[in-house]
């Protein structure tokens, strides 16, 4: 009887060769839902400051990106799907439905084709128990940092250890950050977002990229490029900038001064990500690289 081939160990790589990084934020209301300014203005806000597309994220309502957007600046579909019990940023989607729980919030959203992020997963008012969370299906994203949660203090709008352990115990969830503002005099404006790595900035190519994970989330820090040779993956950041390489559980598999680093995965953990630090503190996170043998 043959012996069965060995096994390879696969590195999955959510980052296409090619394509252009656009900044955006696809967490911030306007007066359409619980902040204070028009969409316009919003959308003017953000596409002066350099940002290539926006979602305004109403609470349980949809506002039309033709209100924020324009040819030289993209409006992306998103709803803010709020409860009692969770907000949910329905990305991609131009309704709401009630739910009685996240896992039927969840549901409705991913079967109406969105991608369904958890916002503000510390928020004390709707918190999370990690256990709750473990046992969920269909959860696209969570929102590693919100900016509003962080104007509370240091570490108030950073679940990034709770990514981790949603990431440990084997739920494939990407990493989103957000401004979560409700006006433009909100000290939280423009302080998190997500760079999509797509072919264009229109709509169907920003949203198809965040599908695939192509993205990272940020508030200030900036990757460059990542690739992936045999079982070595390497990131770049912009100069100014240190690398970390994050396994299962959280932990530091390698850190690097540079704005350049590579690690080699030796297929026991689970994943790897990248966080990139730069020397004023501000911070970007990769999506995972999935580890898995066949």
């Amino acid at each position: 009887m043959a012996a069965a081939p060995p096994r390879q160990l696969t590195i999955d790589n959510p980052y296409p060769a090619g394509g252009t990084w656009y900044s955006g934020n696809l967490h911030v209301a306007s007066v359409r839902g619980l902040g204070r300014d028009l969409p316009s203005t919003i959308g003017r806000w953000y596409g002066e400051h350099g940002y290539a597309f926006l979602g305004i994220s109403d609470a349980n309502t949809y506002t039309w990106p033709s209100e924020f957007g324009s040819r030289a600046f993209t409006g992306v579909p998103v709803v803010d799907a709020s409860y009692s019990f969770a907000d949910i940023l329905a990305i991609g989607t131009d309704h709401w439905l009630p739910a009685s729980t996240l896992q039927q919030a969840l549901d409705w959203i991913a079967h109406d084709g969105g991608l369904p992020v958890l916002a503000a997963p510390l928020s004390p008012s709707k918190p999370q128990p990690v256990a709750s969370l473990i046992g969920l299906n269909r959860l696209f994203g969570l929102e590693v940092y919100n900016a509003r949660l962080a104007t509370a203090g240091p570490g108030q709008g950073d679940a990034t250890a709770l990514w981790d352990q949603l990431l440990s115990a084997g739920h494939r969830v990407f990493g989103f950050a957000g401004d979560d503002a409700l006006s433009l005099a909100d000290p939280a404006i423009g302080h998190a977002w997500v760079e999509v790595l797509a072919p264009a900035a229109d709509s169907d190519s920003l949203l198809s990229s965040l599908r695939q994970g192509a993205f990272t989330a940020s508030t200030g820090a900036e990757f460059t490029t990542f690739s992936v040779e045999g079982t070595t993956i390497t990131a770049e950041a912009a100069e100014g900038s240190s690398l970390r390489f994050i396994g299962h559980g959280g932990r530091l598999l390698k850190a690097a001064s540079s704005a350049t680093a590579s690690y080699r995965v030796n297929g026991d953990e689970g994943y790897v990500r990248v966080e990139a630090i730069r020397d004023d503190g501000a911070r970007a996170w990769s999506q995972p690289f999935f580890l898995s043998w066949r």
